[in-house]
């Protein structure tokens, strides 16, 4: 495992926490979450057949779900790697979901963001899957809910990107302008009446990103950054570069996450905006309190390597 710090901006980075409700924890000794929290799963890019670790990261994954009472998935895409699933009878759904993530802590309900490779499959028949499955929770391509444990709410918002880097990047004829333009504006509505204690946007692809060939996702800076803003996200979670990163726009309250994937990776790379980045097969935790919202880094070994907290305070 490759663990990143940008050197010349950890002085930035500590003038900012040091001035603001918020603490990152670097090392592998740090604890998981309390099962007194409001725990769920971030898992992306890891669809594989079981291959590229990514029957060993289930594992783990399930061992760390039961230890931390969590409540629920979420994907951050690219559930099946490399060209989606054809129907709700693709045989990826055995061998890259059903038979991969068997352990009871893994039968709780998940909520799954569509990635690139996904829209190279049949992107509907993910969302019939619902029907079929007890567990895979997707009524649309994107989507919103509100989940809630003893007096703590989340908003999530589940977002599709590849439709808006695609036709507002590349102008795809496959993905129409008006559509990608629609999507954003469903957005837009959705944060304007969210009062939850925690809103958090997941989309496959990051807003900003150090990976040294694919960088910031420019359609998503210029045209879903403005909103995040706007509305004062708490968490964007992104994925689409198979490492995981925490960065951060000083000028922005939203803190930007790329969790890395459930099976193979790339290596890690850091920029300016580099607060935390790291090369390890793994999954992330997202933990909610009624006064802090947390996020967890954990590697294939079940080893937390990154911790981040940030305290509620009034928008």
């Amino acid at each position: 495992m490759k663990i990143v710090m940008k050197k010349p901006f950890l002085l930035l980075i500590a003038v900012f926490f040091a001035l603001s409700p918020q603490t990152n924890v670097f090392g592998q000794n740090t604890s998981l979450p309390s099962k007194s929290a409001y725990n769920f799963i971030l898992i992306g890019d890891h669809g594989r057949n079981g291959y590229f670790h990514q029957k060993e990261v289930a594992g783990m994954m399930a061992n760390v779900a039961s230890d931390c009472g969590v409540r629920f998935y979420v994907t951050c895409g690219d559930n099946f790697q490399i060209s989606g699933v054809q129907s709700t009878q693709d045989p990826l759904w055995m061998s890259s979901f059903e038979n991969i993530y068997t352990h009871p802590s893994s039968h709780y309900d998940w909520y799954p963001a569509l990635g690139n490779h996904d829209h190279g499959g049949n992107v509907q028949a993910q969302v019939d899957y619902s029907k079929i499955s007890r567990r895979w929770k997707m009524p649309a391509n994107y989507y919103t809910m509100v989940k809630e444990r003893d007096g703590v709410s989340v908003r999530l918002v589940i977002i599709d990107t590849q439709p808006i880097v695609r036709a507002l990047g590349s102008n795809d004829p496959d993905y129409p302008a008006k559509e990608a333009k629609k999507q954003l504006a469903w957005v837009d509505s959705v944060l304007a009446v969210a009062d939850e204690d925690w809103v958090v946007v997941v989309g496959h692809h990051p807003v900003y990103s150090s990976h040294p060939t694919r960088k910031n996702t420019e359609e998503l800076v210029e045209y879903l950054n403005p909103l995040l803003n706007k509305y004062q996200v708490d968490f964007y979670i992104g994925g689409h570069d198979h490492i995981f990163q925490h960065l951060k726009d000083p000028d922005s309250k939203v803190d930007y996450f790329v969790n890395t994937a459930g099976s193979e990776v790339r290596a890690s790379s850091t920029n300016e905006m580099t607060i935390f980045a790291a090369s390890s097969p793994g999954f992330s935790i997202c933990s909610a309190t009624e006064t802090n919202l947390s996020m967890y880094f954990i590697n294939i070994d079940g080893k937390v390597i990154y911790t981040y907290t940030r305290e509620k305070s009034a928008k």
